[in-house]
Order: structure tokens, then sequence, then C-alpha cells
């Protein structure tokens, strides 16, 4: 499966993600607008590659999916800038869809950190939240896996896919990890 070998190329990707953002003491809004801000930094330059290179031809309801509309907000309601890092470049499908892959395992954490939020009521984060929100109660993670999974540029190329992956993952990690790293300061 196309979503195994991405899983396995991408783990230590993952895991770099996932202990930066343990760090993050979401009681205090400072660390909740740098994970905000990392976020923006990343995921900005990505949806924007994926719609310049015909992502809405692959993912019909990418409109449903993207997210920089809601991050926006969310940035505008925290007082937060960004300075979003060069968009990539896509070669072809497959690596689209390797980079959407990454975007909606975004989704699917952002409940997590939504769940570690809610310990703090009345934090001014609270209120900006509509990036983690984002979906919920649609069935994007499943819709997005068949089309991963039956694509004909995925099956014809998996290395592909993973590329795509590893592009995406390596902007969270060049935006997120140094913002995080600065706010724990």
């Amino acid at each position: 499966m196309i979503i195994d070998l991405i899983r396995d190329a991408t783990r230590t990707s993952h895991r770099r993600l996932d202990l930066a953002l343990s760090w993050l003491d979401l009681g205090k809004p400072r660390y909740y607008a740098a994970f905000l801000r990392g976020q923006a930094e990343a995921l900005f330059p990505l949806e924007a590659a994926l719609e310049r290179d015909g992502i809405a031809r692959i993912l019909p309801d990418w409109p449903q999916r993207a997210r920089t509309a809601a991050l926006e907000d969310d940035l505008i309601a925290m007082d937060v800038g960004c300075a979003p890092l060069p968009e990539p470049r896509f070669d072809g499908a497959a690596e689209m869809l390797g980079a959407v892959y990454v975007l909606e395992a975004t989704r699917v954490s952002a409940r997590a950190m939504l769940s570690r939020l809610a310990e703090y009521p009345d934090s001014d984060s609270i209120n900006a939240t509509k990036y983690l929100r984002h979906g919920f109660g649609k069935r994007l993670w499943p819709s997005f896996l068949d089309v991963l999974e039956t694509h004909p540029a995925t099956l014809a190329d998996p290395p592909a896919a993973v590329r795509g992956a590893n592009i995406a993952f390596d902007m969270f990690e060049n935006a997120l990890v140094p913002i995080v790293s600065t706010a724990a300061e």
C-alpha cells in the first residue's frame, strides 16, 4: 500500500515534528501562537503550490480541504504574523498526493492539539481554533486515502508520492522547529 510506503519513509520526520510540538505549553498563548505561525509558514506555500499545479483536478473536493483561510483567521485572532517559506515545485500528481498526505495527516493530528488546548478554556487561544477544527465531521482522511491508493500516478510511481511527502514534511520541520525552539526560551 502507498500509505505504508509513505509512513515508513517519513517516520523520522513525523517523530521530530511530534517531539517539537510536545514541548508546547498550550496554557500559554505565545506557545499556541508559535504553533500557528509555524503551521502557516509551511501550509500557505504548500497549498498555494498545490493549487498552482492543479490539485483540484486530482482531488475535486480540494476547496473543502484547503485550510489557508481558516489559518489566516486564527493568525488574525492571535495577532500573529508569519513569513511563509517559498512555494515548492511538484513534479506531477504522485508528488502532489504525497504532499497532501502530510496535510491530511496534520488535520488528523489537529484533534490531539485541540484536545490539549481544551484543557485551558480560559486561554485567549481557544478563540483561534478554526484551523484545528477545519474539516471536523467530514470524511476527508478516508476519501483522500481512496484517491492515494488508486490514482494511476501513485500506482505507477510510488517513490514520487514519498518525495512529495518529504517535501511537505521538510517544510513543516523548517518552519515549525525553529519557531517552537524560540517560543520555548
